[in-house]
């Protein structure tokens, strides 16, 4: 099994949107996937999801039973829901209100020590429910809960809106996780999102150069904006239908498969 993150410097940069039909692209291969909403600021699968009510959430995961007469936190194979969408895609959502303790929205060190050991134990368990892939979108920035989700992961996809702040935050953002994390065999990668149409080839060519030169991170996908995508997305409609000419969803599938063959090794 092999755990993908996607990660981001800020928020709106459509990462949530990739990681449903990268999840679903992987689903549609013939793999058992998992996608879990790890976004706590900002939850976004039970709007996607409507007809769905889950018993259990990503967050019940690292409960703390205070009383005897609590109930106990669900263990991992609880956690995961049949979307419906395709037999080879489960989900688990997300509950932006944490009614735990000081929650993972908080900076608690010992809190995200011990819930490190929860989700290492949950990666191991959704291995043994034969899930091949497992599909994570975290909560922007560097914070201790997606800190967490990028020690687990066996590859990580930055996404980025590329303008000025796009780039210098996302420059800084993988600066600071190899200061802070060193070395790992996780690989890592750079999406370009919402390009403008119009934008110079070689202006692209430079932003891959530039983080590959700099941070040795490889570029594995570049997306142009696209209205009708932008359109759904008004409309709380994250999942891009079939279309055999739709430029999204072929480098999606680009994306998929070089996941695919990197991390078979």
């Amino acid at each position: 099994m092999k755990t993908i993150i996607l990660h981001s410097y800020k928020g709106g940069t459509g990462k949530t949107t990739i990681a449903l039909n990268i999840a679903i692209s992987f689903a549609k291969k013939g793999y058992k996937t998992l996608a879990i909403d790890a976004d706590l600021n900002a939850p976004t699968f039970e709007s996607i999801f409507t007809g769905l009510k889950p018993k259990y959430k990503f967050n019940d995961l690292f409960g703390v039973q205070k009383k005897k007469t609590e109930l106990k936190p669900p263990t991992p194979k609880d956690l995961p829901v049949k979307s419906l969408i395709h037999e080879n895609l489960d989900l688990i959502f997300a509950n932006s209100k944490p009614q735990f303790g000081v929650g993972l929205l908080s900076m608690n060190k010992n809190f995200h020590s011990e819930a490190l050991k929860k989700l290492y134990h949950a990666k191991q368990e959704f291995e043994k429910l034969g899930y091949d892939y497992v599909i994570i979108d975290t909560s922007p920035s560097l914070n201790l809960a997606s800190i967490n989700s990028i020690i687990i992961a066996d590859a990580s996809l930055i996404v980025l809106r590329p303008n000025k702040y796009g780039i210098a935050g996302t420059t800084f953002l993988l600066k600071e996780l190899y200061s802070m994390l060193g070395t790992v065999k996780r690989k890592d990668y750079i999406v370009f999102n919402q390009i403008v149409v119009g934008t110079p080839a070689k202006l692209v060519t430079q932003w891959q150069k530039h983080f590959k030169k700099r941070l040795g991170v490889e570029t594995v996908g570049t997306i142009h904006c696209n209205c009708a995508i932008a359109l759904n997305m008004l409309f709380g409609n994250l999942i891009i239908e079939d279309d055999a000419e739709n430029e999204f969803l072929e480098t999606i599938d680009k994306i998929v498969m070089k996941l695919h063959r990197d991390l078979k090794n």
